[in-house]
């Protein structure tokens, strides 16, 4: 048993090296810089919180696309959930508890519907997801008069996004989505089918089910994130595709974490993908490096990365060999 935990533990930290190392040579470049602020108490606060909604999303995105389905809906239904979600619970003069039930209540509608199409469809999902999008981005601008959600000016019901109960959202999402996919015949069957689906199928797996109970715990994920999306800005309704943006800011997560996961699990690995995004795109901000100058960096270090990556897999592939 004592082994075991220590396997645990030197595969956590291996997990974790990752992002370490990223913060660590910006900490490095700081202090060549002469800029302060990095290493402060309030610097590590700023990064994990920052990485808790984009570790949610994260989540929401990986699963679908561990079995081959590229949803672009995730960013419309946390904007949507959060609109109806929000103006429901502040005209009802509910609390922030019926806040979150209603707000996760919503997104997984949403998101079944979205599970429910794809099915009835049989469409690529890149395809349904898109025409998705436009659908419920323009419910976005018809729902309370296309005035969005203005959650955020009220103080009693945002205390979610603010510590100590964001932290307490994020353990408990980590876990959720830990022993889902680790205990859970739900994660048994979806590692097979990501791993080969027509076997699993034969083996007397249900495809149709495991891909609404997906959907089901995606909706879960985006209505939690829908409730700290609009706790913390300003959420105007979405049009032209807007909203896939959303979702793309959360894709390096997505793709670094899932690298990361081999050494330890998918809850750890994207949470470890989403802490080095935050401490660069932190970091480049204390440097003062220029927005549109960010987001290049951060795609080359995207890409650099995916490089390394992919190579590291051809390398184990041919010690296989």
């Amino acid at each position: 048993m004592k082994f075991t935990y220590k396997n645990h533990l030197i595969k956590t930290i291996h997990t974790f090296l990752f992002p370490i190392a990223v913060y660590t040579g910006i900490l490095l470049i700081t202090f060549i810089l002469g800029e302060s602020g990095y290493a402060s108490a309030g610097a590590f606060d700023r990064i994990i919180r920052n990485s808790v909604l984009s570790t949610i999303i994260a989540y929401a995105i990986a699963l679908p696309l561990s079995g081959g389905r590229w949803d672009f809906t995730p960013g419309i239904i946390i904007i949507l959930s959060g609109i109806l979600g929000s103006n429901i619970a502040i005209q009802m003069d509910m609390g922030p508890i019926f806040l979150l039930i209603i707000t996760v209540a919503i997104a997984m509608l949403l998101s079944l519907i979205v599970g429910a199409i794809y099915l009835g469809l049989r469409v690529p999902t890149i395809i349904v997801s898109l025409g998705v999008v436009m659908i419920y981005e323009a419910i976005s601008g018809i729902v309370f008069n296309g005035s969005g959600a203005q959650l955020y000016m009220y103080s009693d019901l945002t205390i979610f996004a603010r510590a100590p109960l964001v932290y307490v959202i994020l353990g408990v999402v980590m876990f959720f989505v830990y022993y889902l996919l680790t205990y859970t015949k739900f994660g048994y069957d979806t590692r097979a089918l990501s791993i080969n689906p027509r076997l699993a199928v034969n083996t007397g797996i249900q495809e149709k089910k495991n891909i609404m109970q997906t959907y089901l715990v995606v909706g879960i994920l985006l209505g939690v994130a829908g409730v700290l999306n609009a706790s913390t800005v300003l959420v105007s309704p979405a049009n032209n595709l807007i909203s896939t943006a959303l979702m793309f800011s959360s894709m390096g997560p997505v793709l670094i974490g899932l690298f990361l996961a081999r050494y330890s699990n998918m809850a750890l690995g994207i949470f470890a993908g989403s802490l080095t995004m935050n401490a660069l795109s932190y970091g480049m901000v204390i440097i003062g490096i220029h927005p549109s100058m960010q987001t290049v960096v951060i795609g080359v270090f995207i890409v650099v990365f995916m490089g390394y990556a992919a190579k590291k897999d051809r390398n184990l592939e041919g010690q296989v060999a």
